[in-house]
């Protein structure tokens, strides 16, 4: 006879077994806690959610491939196509040196080196074996559970996946019987926070042993597969895509990861990159901020030729380093930190063209004290400096500056803008002009995109409030990402964007009106037909990608010979009584004077930075500026 607890353990099994929804490990793969947010993403195909970003090295990149889409990531996507083949999935792929040690700067919550955050999405795929090769251990646990600890700060959602390629040295490990040290750790981290992993080493190295490839089939140079070593990845990511896309159900929100203490007390979740221009920065000597790159991704550098100009940098933390261009004609540096001897960083000797060098020069400090660090061009040839890259933190030069002293402290730092607006520019916006001058309540609707995001991170109201100090503005930014006129003019939508903020002055702007400024006269008019005396002021577009019409065909004055954005957009200002300020012209016209690249301003492909913001603010308050100042 079956006894009760015996029918409840059976009982127990049968279910576990069953749930469609249980955690599955294979060999070669682990899917642990699973990615239950990416799918709740995948299968609501949110806007602006669906980035998958992989970090890792030239694996990623298909070096070596002949059929790029065998590469491991692309079938990544595509095994998760397979389960969700509605979802928009965009495969980013950041390929760098340095490892899981860079990777844990390169994650970090702020960028201004790159002018990007590469954690934007929901899915991070981390490969950071071949990068990790000649790396010390201690430095892997600590930098690898960092990177972990990184992405889930910056985003609490993110979903994790850990991927480990196949190197000389765990094959090696392979044919001994034994399970590769990097791989020991790295599962250990990954149990630690729950992590799926997948082990394509252990996988690839299975088939070679077995006599069913050679390794040299497998990869012409140790480390990059082939087309037939890349067909044996793609057997073992449909295999795990497969698992981890079924061990768990979609839940119906996602859910945010609450981290567990470090699993080892000596790892820092506080890398970032300390960009060149940080007002922490002193500089000394004759540099060059704002410089093109030879590379991407960095948007602009610091430049040099000068031995003895100098970079000063007081920070508190663990680790200090940097992160710059080198090429055949690189400077070497001298450093030092906290007075001790300087110590010389070569140049490479054996470059072959330009290329990103992220390289540590102090570890081990104090975290809780305060290091100075000194880097001086030492030799003739060309300094090209990125950042710092810093396990710590330095004091924020803004922190107890009112938002507007920081914006003035901001533009103190640029060289100033010179423009002179038009004259009757207010004609069409008579109360607007009256509230500011007289007093009382300006209500200032701006709608748009995530340009006049910008727009309104610029703060120009303050600058405008300080200008006329009778005024009160009250500024409402209604915006959705990567959306204009053409969105905003159906379905009433302008009840929910604009009316219902009953608004004195709204302003329409941004890159996203494709080029429709009858979209834009759509709006002007529903808005008016519902609240007759609300005032409207017109921008041109600014910012955007280089290929963007108002960047790519630009003319200092308005091409009035052919139907482009601008024109149609002051003939619509014109024939619907509104207010039109041609931004692009003074805009742009600023940049390509500045002397600096335009990744200056910017803080990605498509959006400005601080700076950036306040070209836009300061254009804004002359526009706005009482006529005869």
């Amino acid at each position: 006879m079956v006894t009760t607890p015996v029918k409840k353990a059976i009982l127990c099994a049968l279910l576990f077994a069953g749930a469609a929804w249980t955690a599955v490990a294979a060999d070669f793969y682990q899917t642990r806690g699973g990615i239950p947010n990416s799918q709740y993403y995948f299968k609501n195909d949110k806007v602006g959610n669906q980035y998958l970003f992989f970090i890792g090295d030239t694996v990623l990149a298909g070096t070596g491939l002949k059929d790029p889409n065998l590469r491991y990531s692309a079938q990544m996507v595509k095994g998760f196509k397979k389960h969700f083949p509605a979802a928009g999935m965009n495969e980013t792929r950041h390929m760098q040196p340095g490892g899981s040690w860079f990777g844990q700067f390169r994650v970090s919550r702020g960028q201004p080196v790159f002018g990007e955050v590469i954690c934007s999405g929901h899915l991070a795929i981390l490969d950071f074996a071949a990068g990790d090769r000649t790396a010390d251990l201690g430095q892997v646990k600590t930098s690898l559970e960092g990177v972990i600890r990184q992405v889930t700060l910056y985003r609490a959602t993110h979903s994790r996946i850990l991927v480990y390629t196949l190197t000389p040295e765990m094959l090696q490990a392979y044919k001994a019987g034994q399970t590769p040290e990097y791989i020991q750790v790295s599962e250990q981290i990954a149990e630690h926070y729950g992590v799926p992993s997948l082990n394509l080493a252990k996988y690839a190295a299975e088939k070679i042993i077995a006599g069913e490839i050679s390794f040299e089939a497998f990869s012409a140079d140790g480390i990059n597969p082939t087309d037939a070593g890349a067909k044996i990845y793609a057997d073992a990511v449909a295999a795990f895509t497969d698992a981890l896309m079924t061990a768990y159900p979609v839940p119906e929100k996602p859910k945010s990861y609450v981290l567990p203490a470090p699993l080892f007390p000596e790892t820092d979740d506080n890398g970032r990159i300390i960009g060149y221009e940080d007002q922490q920065v002193k500089r000394t000597g004759d540099w060059k901020p704002g410089q093109a790159s030879p590379i991407g991704p960095f948007r602009h550098l610091l430049v040099s030729a000068h031995p003895g100009a100098a970079l000063t940098l007081k920070f508190k933390g663990s680790e200090i380093g940097i992160v710059d261009v080198v090429d055949k004609d690189s400077a070497e540096y001298d450093y030092a930190v906290d007075g001790a001897a300087f110590k010389k960083l070569p140049a490479p000797k054996d470059a072959a063209g330009p290329a990103m060098r992220p390289v540590a020069l102090a570890k081990g400090l104090d975290r809780t004290a305060e290091h100075e660090l000194v880097l001086k061009v030492a030799s003739p040839g060309t300094a090209r400096m990125g950042g710092f890259l810093l396990n710590g933190t330095v004091a924020d030069a803004f922190a107890d500056m009112s938002p507007l002293q920081r914006i003035d402290a901001i533009y103190a730092a640029m060289d100033p803008i010179v423009y002179r607006p038009p004259a009757g520019r207010f004609a069409n916006i008579p109360k607007t002009m009256a509230k500011l001058r007289d007093g009382g309540e300006l209500r200032m609707v701006l709608l748009g995109d995530s340009i006049m995001g910008n727009t309104t991170s610029s703060s120009f109201e303050l600058l405008m409030m300080r200008d006329y100090p009778k005024s009160k503005i009250v500024k409402i930014a209604s915006l959705r990402s990567s959306t204009g006129c053409k969105y905003y003019k159906d379905e009433n939508r302008v009840q929910d964007y604009v009316l219902k903020h009953n608004p004195d002055l709204l302003v329409i702007g941004g890159i996203s009106n494709g080029g429709d400024a009858e979209a834009v006269r759509s709006v002007i008019k529903q808005v008016r037909a519902q609240k007759p005396d609300t005032e409207v002021l017109l921008l041109t577009p600014v910012f955007g990608a280089m290929r963007d019409e108002h960047i790519r065909t630009f003319t200092r004055e308005i091409d009035t010979t052919t139907s482009n954005f601008r024109f149609n957009m002051q003939k619509v200002a014109a024939e619907e009584k509104c207010a039109f300020f041609d931004m692009t012209s003074p805009w742009w016209t600023y940049i390509q004077e500045s002397g600096k690249t335009p990744g200056w301003f910017m803080g990605d492909a498509v959006h400005g930075n601080s700076r950036g913001c306040q070209i836009i603010g300061r254009l804004l308050e002359m526009w706005f500026a009482p006529e005869g100042n």
